[in-house]
């Protein structure tokens, strides 16, 4: 079964489903006769070749032949030559005397006859095998070695032949006879014969061309070599030369040069010149077994090679014309039978087709009928167990259809709820015990969690026995039906607890059909009484003709949905407002209308609280509670609408305006007196700015004021905004002298949209407050190209934190008396990398605006106590380090922190350190917290001083009050020492002073000598300038330290 089934796979991938099967039994055919043609062409091809070798291959065994029957005559020729010597009786009495003049003279006369028999040369040994004359040699006398078959004829005492190196370096045949005197062996006679004369026959015989090819290395190895090697040819190793003296091909030079181990037929074969020539190689073998030459044979194969070729095409052709015949003969009879298959075949496929286009068709209509009406069809063999399940079916239930029925039933029994799986078993089972019908509905719970609703319908076939045989059913999906169901109930029973009234009303009667709860709670009637009424019947305003009219536009369609507002009369007499809209229902048996009417009562209500509610909402989102001013959101909406792109009048300035010291107010007397005073403020500014601009509270104590279409020029509108804010305000018996600081932008010099002109209006604020407050600025570049150098600046200066460009430098403080060094204050230096090194002017005021302080005060820090940290390792004294605080760091809540972290990391203890802060610290707003800081450190045992003490507006209760350890007198003073007496007395009386405080005095700023004697006649205290060192970097300051003497006064 397996094979039919794979040629008809193969049929029909080769002829069209199997109808053209002539396609592929012709490939077949076609296959066959390929092989049968090649197989009898190469059959004939092989018995061409063997007759061609078996011509060819017969050459070297005759010429082996040839060659053993001349050196066996040879051999018998040579032999009756040295049984003639042997009898010599003069040369025998020579030889048994040792006569060597006499066997010279006599062997001498005898070789010339023994040339004239071809011997090449002639040998006599002693019964030793010493050489006693030989024929080929000029000298006689001259000793050479014995022949292999010499010793081998000694050795047997009788004659040998064979096979030895002639005179010339050529294999001669060669004869060994002992010669016996009276029995007993006087010497031996050897006779040899060059091959080289037979060999010059062997050619014409065989009708070959003949090479010699001798191998050099083994002439070495037998001590004889070439008397003469021009005539022969080099070939590697080798050397070649034709016995009949014709030239060598190169193809067989090259052949006889490598010498393949096993040359096949193409390595022998030549084609030259029109001619095949085919090379023979014959090994030639000496007496003792090595191979001492070859001999090769050139020989013409033309006449039988084409006798080949000409024979192998013949057959070629000859088979062609046969196949192309039978070729012909078969292609014409599967065609014709193929005709009639396909004829027959066509009319059984129609008649096939036609019946199985109206099967489908009908099955086709059986499973259209089902999916329509979602009703599948199974069929149970009750006695077999087989069982059939439609496409619908499966469908229905969820089950992939490549299941196979008796396991989708398995599958779908377990989808039904335990609940439900008995009462469908048990009807299943009653209606084939008592052969009838069942009619049942159940749930199917999917894996997935869906849940569907079918409907069971079936009965139960005997067969002839009376036995339950078939048992066919119906399944119909009743899922939309149930959830339909269920839908209808929940709409009924959301229209009943609608918390609106819901009316059906009859279209034609208007009689009130139905009537939900809230209806009938609201109208106070019972279902049964308020069915009997009419919808006018409840409408005060309206009679049937009215009520009509009112609703005539929802019948003629031009309204689907009608809205009207009316009162609805309660069965008590009492009214109340209701809004209903009214929607026409057409059914198949009457027409409804259906009205839902919302009671209006509490939303009337309930819109008059949320109109009340969005003006407040909208008074609390655009006006400030305080200053009962428009506020920021306000500003901006209307800046939109005043700086629009397309506004034709834009206003003609802005005004940004701060109270100066507003903190400190708050601070001093409490936020009530803060609110007072910018409720008071907001007053002033908006009398002030009536008729001219409108004020908005921007945040916090800033205003921004938008003049438009006002004749008066900003110079003159701050003026008086100045006199009138610079009025004294009370606050609970507290007088309060505030003022402003203002920046203005005018429009459109400098700036066309609002966000730009405040922007500028900001630095124009920002430049009256560095200039003291209390006055105001125009806008100008030089503000905006300043602000752009900050921003510039303090990007560099983060990249500096980042790639650590900042560093200290020491300079040390000295007891004017003792020269003990007292301390070292770090100054930071910045490595700019275009400008070189920057000091803290250049830098620190850009780090206090933004909160980049603080980083550079975590550098300082931790800078400063690893140098402290590295002179302690050092064993080097250098009192306390001192460190000066940034204002901002001070105030950020991170100091103690940083400094704590610090200490910790570089193991540096407070009571080594000095924290210098400058007396402006103690009169900002932060005072209290900036207090609090200080006292801190001041508890953790750190040395606090007052840093550039004199120069500001600091008091002296400051310096009784607050933790300082120690002033630090200005270089202002110092300079002016000698010049000024009113500055030596106020140094002279802090320096007292600090005495009576029991805190140490630091003097900045002493550069020459003069000035240093004058402070050391006041008091023993400490001072620092350039008269005692420069500021250093660390590797200085230690080289300092190493070497400052005891007594600084000495070295001054």
């Amino acid at each position: 079964m397996p094979s039919n089934s794979k040629l008809n796979a193969f049929l029909g991938l080769w002829g069209e489903n199997g109808r053209r099967f002539s396609k592929p039994v012709q490939a077949i055919f076609l296959l066959f006769l390929a092989v049968g043609l090649a197989a009898l062409s190469t059959q004939n091809s092989f018995n061409e070749y063997w007759h061609l070798r078996a011509s060819v291959d017969s050459t070297v065994p005759e010429a082996d032949h040839y060659l053993r029957l001349q050196g066996a005559s040879i051999s018998q020729n040579l032999e009756r030559t040295l049984n003639a010597l042997s009898v010599n009786e003069a040369a025998a009495i020579a030889m048994a005397g040792n006569n060597r003049e006499d066997l010279q003279r006599i062997l001498t006369a005898t070789f010339p006859a023994l040339q004239q028999d071809d011997t090449t040369r002639f040998t006599l040994y002693d019964k030793d095998l010493s050489v006693r004359y030989s024929g080929n040699v000029e000298e006689p006398n001259t000793p050479s070695a014995s022949s292999y078959l010499a010793k081998r004829a000694k050795s047997l005492g009788r004659t040998v032949h064979g096979l030895e190196y002639g005179g010339n370096a050529m294999p001669a045949i060669t004869v060994v006879k002992p010669w016996f005197i009276e029995g007993s062996p006087i010497g031996y006679l050897q006779l040899d014969l060059d091959i080289t004369y037979p060999l010059t026959a062997l050619g014409p015989i065989l009708n070959t061309d003949v090479i010699k090819v001798i191998d050099a290395s083994s002439l070495a190895a037998h001590d004889t070599s070439l008397s003469n090697t021009t005539d022969w040819i080099p070939a590697g190793r080798f050397l070649v030369q034709s016995a009949e003296g014709n030239p060598i091909p190169e193809a067989a030079l090259e052949t006889i040069k490598h010498q393949p181990e096993k040359p096949g037929i193409l390595d022998r074969v030549f084609f030259q010149q029109g001619r095949v020539e085919y090379l023979h190689a014959l090994p030639v073998n000496l007496s003792d077994g090595t191979q001492a030459t070859s001999i090769y044979f050139l020989q013409d194969i033309t006449e039988p090679f084409r006798g080949f070729v000409w024979s192998a095409g013949l057959s070629l052709f000859g088979a062609l014309v046969l196949a192309g015949l039978g070729w012909f003969c078969f292609r014409t009879l599967i065609r014709s039978v193929e005709t009639r298959v396909i004829a027959v075949q066509e009319k059984l496929e129609r008649e096939v087709a036609e019946d199985t286009a109206d099967l489908e068709y009908h099955r086709n209509l059986l499973q259209e009928a089902q999916r329509i009406t979602s009703v599948g069809s199974f069929e149970r063999n009750l006695q077999t167990g087989e069982l059939f399940w439609s496409k619908e079916l499966y469908r229905i239930v969820g089950i992939p259809m490549d299941t196979d029925p008796v396991s989708a039933r398995k599958a779908l029994y377990r989808m039904i709820p335990p609940a439900e799986r008995t009462m469908v078993e048990q009807a299943i089972q009653q209606a084939v015990d008592t052969l009838s019908d069942f009619d049942f509905e159940h749930q199917i719970l999917a894996e997935d969690g869906a849940s569907r609703f079918v409907h069971l319908r079936g009965y139960v076939v005997a067969d002839e026995t009376g036995k339950a045989k078939t048992l066919f059913g119906t399944v119909h999906d009743i899922t939309d039906r149930q959830k339909a169901q269920q839908q209808n109930q929940m709409l009924a029973n959301i229209l009943e607890a609608s918390l609106n009234e819901i009316y059906i009303l009859n279209a034609s009667t208007f009689r009130i059909e139905y009537a939900n709860e809230c209806a009938r709670k609201n109208l106070g009637y019972p279902a049964q009484e308020l069915s009997q009424l009419q919808a006018w019947e409840i409408s005060p305003r309206h009679t049937e003709r009215s009520f009509r009219e009112m609703i005539e536009p929802a019948f003629d369609g031009t309204v689907p949905l009608l809205n009207v507002e009316g009162l609805q009369r309660r069965k008590d007499g009492s009214t109340y407002p209701v809004e209903v809209r009214f929607q026409l229902h057409k059914d198949r048996s009457k027409t409804l209308m259906i009205a839902i009417a919302n009671d209006l009562t509490e939303r009337t209500a309930r819109e008059l609280e949320i109109r009340a509610s969005k003006e407040e909402a909208e008074r609390m989102a655009y006006f400030d509670a305080l200053t009962q001013l428009p506020n920021r959101a306000a500003c901006q909406r209307d800046a939109k609408h005043l700086f629009a792109s397309d506004a034709k009048d834009k206003p003609d300035f802005i005004i940004h305006l701060d109270i100066d010291n507003f903190k400190r107010i708050n601070d001093t007397y409490g936020h009530v007196a803060g609110d007072g005073c910018l409720e008071e403020a907001g007053e002033r500014l908006r009398i002030c700015c009536t008729d001219m601009g409108r004020v908005y509270r921007w945040g916090g104590d800033e205003f921004v004021i938008v003049v438009k279409n006002s004749r008066i020029e900003p110079e003159e509108l701050c003026e008086r905004l100045n006199l009138i804010m610079r009025a004294p305000m009370e606050f609970e018996g507290n007088q309060v002298w505030p003022s402003v600081s203002m920046g203005i932008a005018k429009c459109p010099q400098d700036g066309e949209t609002f966000e730009t002109l405040l922007a500028h209006a900001d630095l124009a604020l920002y430049k009256s407050k560095e200039e003291g407050k209390d006055r105001w600025f125009f806008y100008t570049e030089e503000l905006k190209n300043k602000s752009q150098a900050e921003t510039r600046l303090e990007q560099e200066l983060r990249s500096a934190l980042h790639r650590n460009e900042l560093f200290l430098v020491f300079q040390p403080q000295v007891n004017l008396r003792t020269g003990e060094v007292t301390g070292v204050e770090t100054l930071l230096r910045w490595q700019h990398v275009d400008r070189g090194v920057l000091l803290p002017a250049a830098f620190l005021p850009v780090a206090e605006k933004s909160n980049l302080a603080l980083l550079v005060g975590e550098v300082v820090i931790n800078k400063a106590l690893s140098a402290a940290r590295k002179w302690m390792d050092m064993n080097l004294d250098f009192g306390r380090i001192a460190i000066n605080l940034s204002p901002l760091h001070l105030v950020s809540g991170t100091l103690l922190s940083d400094f704590s972290e610090a200490m910790k990391k570089h193991d540096v203890g407070p009571e080594r350190i000095t924290a210098e802060v400058l007396e402006s610290v103690f009169l900002d707003d932060e005072k209290a917290e900036n207090t609090k800081t200080l006292e801190a450190l001041h508890r953790l045992g750190m040395h606090i001083e007052l840093d550039d003490f004199g120069t500001g507006f600091a008091s002296l209760s400051h310096v009784a009050d607050l933790p300082i350890n120690g002033l630090k007198v200005d270089r202002s003073f110092t300079d002016k020492l000698l010049k000024d007496s009113k500055k030596e007395v106020v140094v002279n009386q802090l320096v007292h002073l600090a005495r009576s405080l029991n805190i140490n005095v630091v003097c900045e700023g002493v550069e020459t000598r003069a000035q240093f004697e004058r402070l050391r006649m006041m008091g023993n205290f400490s001072v620092q300038g350039y008269l005692i060192a420069r500021p250093m970097p660390f590797d200085e300051m230690t080289d300092w330290l190493s070497s400052a003497p005891a007594d600084i006064y000495s070295v001054l």
